[in-house]
């Protein structure tokens, strides 16, 4: 039942379809079926954590470069429950890594397939942890901060980070053998990150929906003088320092969606 429910989210990005076309026009269809098994053990990794954890999973995409899970759950979930969510992927690959690295050791197949094995891994495990949306180092860097920051900084920062590292990205893959592989996950990526970025405004809002809505058990406070919502952070209790008076969130936040 859950595999049958997880497969109907499952969402295949047309580039996928036309990287393994392309890859048996070109006889490299051997290297695409073991980066497409890679993918879906990291994946795995991720989905079983947050299966763990009660995570509403909407949709589960999957690009050529990996996949991305998003989420139907609320913004102000447990900092540390997102980051076990997120190394979770990596993890699980790490330990496929490794037990094929036992099999090819007992002669279970060539170095030559062992090679493009390791390749592969080390170049999907090192590109998932770039900070550009939607790959994994960009929820790293949005959670990292979020530790520090406010929810509304803190998501706008990893925004432009983001298209720091990619126009970095773009430069770099100037110098590398060309791919057009690389171009499209590139243009990908920018597709991804300005949807992310036009939504900036509507994500905020939900989280300070969410504050309203829903009573969370935070035990750290933080301390805000004046009625400055975008200083809000996840993992906290607010009191609001507003004429003398101390008020809760709930009541800051009454004054906004009672209008």
């Amino acid at each position: 039942m859950i595999i049958k429910n997880l497969y109907n989210k499952l969402a295949i990005h047309p580039l996928f379809w036309f990287i393994a076309a392309s890859s048996i026009l070109t006889g490299l269809f051997k290297e695409f079926i073991i980066l497409f098994v890679i993918i879906i053990v990291h994946e795995i990794g991720h989905l079983s954590a947050a299966t763990y954890f009660n995570f509403k999973i909407e949709k589960i995409n999957l690009y050529p470069f990996g996949g991305y899970i998003k989420f139907n759950d609320k913004l102000n979930r447990s900092i540390n429950e997102e980051l076990i969510v997120l190394i979770s992927g990596p993890l699980l690959q790490t330990i496929y890594f490794f037990i094929m690295s036992f099999f090819y050791n007992l002669d279970f197949f060539n170095i030559s397939t062992y090679n493009i094995i390791c390749n592969y891994h080390y170049s999907l495990l090192l590109f998932n942890l770039l900070p550009i949306f939607p790959l994994d180092g960009s929820k790293l860097t949005n959670l990292t901060l979020s530790k520090f920051l406010s929810f509304k900084l803190s998501h706008l920062l990893m925004i432009y980070i983001s298209y720091i590292f990619l126009f970095v990205l773009l430069i770099s893959a100037q110098y590398i053998s060309f791919n057009i592989n690389i171009y499209l996950f590139i243009v990908l990526l920018l597709f991804q990150l300005f949807s992310e970025g036009k939504n900036h405004k509507n994500i905020y809002n939900k989280f300070l929906l969410e504050r309203y809505l829903y009573n969370f058990n935070f035990k750290k406070i933080k301390i805000i003088k004046g009625k400055v919502l975008s200083k809000m952070m996840r993992d906290r209790r607010h009191l609001f320092l507003v004429d003398h008076k101390r008020l809760t969130e709930k009541e800051i936040l009454k004054q906004r969606y009672k209008q």
